[in-house]
C-alpha cells in the first residue's frame, strides 16, 4: 500500500473514532471539569458528627490549604454564656422634630409682632407652644406678648410653666416679677425678684420703658 494511501486511511479511522466516540469523551470531560470547580469552589469545613472530631483542609488566609482539626459537641445551657454578642452600640436619639418646628413657629410670631401683626403672633405662639409644649424659650416669649397686651391671665400659665421648665434662669423670674406686679401681686412680685435676684449672682437688673424687668445687656422684646 502506498504510503499516501495508509495516511488517508489512518486520518479516516481516526474522524471514524471521532464521530464514535467524541460525544462521550466531551461528556465526560465537562464533567471532571464541573466537579474540578465544585472541589475549588468548596471553602466552608464539611459537617463534623456530633460528639466526632475531624481534620480537614481547608484555604488559610493567604489562599494555601492547611490543616484544621473540628469538633463538634454539646455544651450544657448552664455552661453558655449569658452574652454570646457584645451589646449593640446605644441608638442616638433623633433631633427632635417638636422643638425645630416650635423655634421656627416662634420666629415667625416675632417676626409678626415686629411687624404688628400681634393677631398672626398669637397664632404662630399658640401653634408653637403646641408643637412642643416643653420649650421654655417659646412660652417665656408667649407670655411676653400676651402680658405687653395686658392680657394678664393668659400671660400666667404661659411664664409659670417656664419656670417649671427653667427654674435656675433669672430671666424667667424677672418675667414673673414683672407680670405680678402689673396684676397688682406685688407679694408674689416681690418673691419672684427675690428668686432672680438670687440666680443672678450680682448681675445688674434693669427695666425698660414698658415696665419689663430684665438682666442689663439682654433685649426682650423684638
Amino acid at each position: 500500500m502506498a504510503r499516501s494511501e495508509f495516511r488517508r486511511s489512518g486520518r479516516a479511522a481516526v474522524l471514524a473514532a471521532l464521530r464514535d466516540w467524541g460525544p462521550l469523551l466531551v461528556a465526560i470531560g465537562v464533567a471532571g471539569f464541573l466537579v474540578h470547580a465544585r472541589q475549588t469552589q468548596r471553602v466552608g469545613p464539611r459537617s463534623v458528627p456530633m460528639g466526632g472530631a475531624e481534620t480537614q483542609l481547608l484555604p488559610g488566609a493567604d489562599g494555601k490549604p492547611e490543616a484544621w482539626k473540628l469538633s463538634k459537641q454539646e455544651i450544657p445551657r448552664e455552661k453558655l454564656p449569658e452574652q454570646v454578642l457584645p451589646q449593640p452600640a446605644p441608638r442616638q436619639r433623633p433631633p427632635d422634630a417638636g422643638t425645630d418646628s416650635a423655634r421656627a413657629l416662634a420666629a415667625q410670631a416675632l417676626e409678626a409682632w415686629k411687624q404688628g401683626d400681634l393677631r398672626q403672633a398669637l397664632a404662630d405662639f399658640d401653634a408653637a407652644v403646641a408643637a412642643d409644649p416643653d420649650d421654655a424659650q417659646v412660652r417665656t416669649r408667649y407670655g411676653r406678648l400676651l402680658t405687653l397686651m395686658t392680657d394678664y391671665e393668659r400671660a400666667y400659665p404661659q411664664l409659670a410653666r417656664a419656670a417649671e421648665l427653667a427654674p435656675s434662669d433669672p430671666q424667667v423670674w424677672l418675667d414673673l416679677e414683672t407680670l405680678f406686679e402689673k396684676s397688682v401681686l406685688l407679694e408674689r412680685a416681690n418673691d419672684a425678684r427675690a428668686q432672680a435676684e438670687q440666680l443672678a449672682g450680682g448681675a445688674t437688673i434693669t427695666r425698660d420703658e414698658n415696665g419689663f424687668y430684665f438682666l442689663e445687656g439682654t433685649r426682650l422684646l423684638p
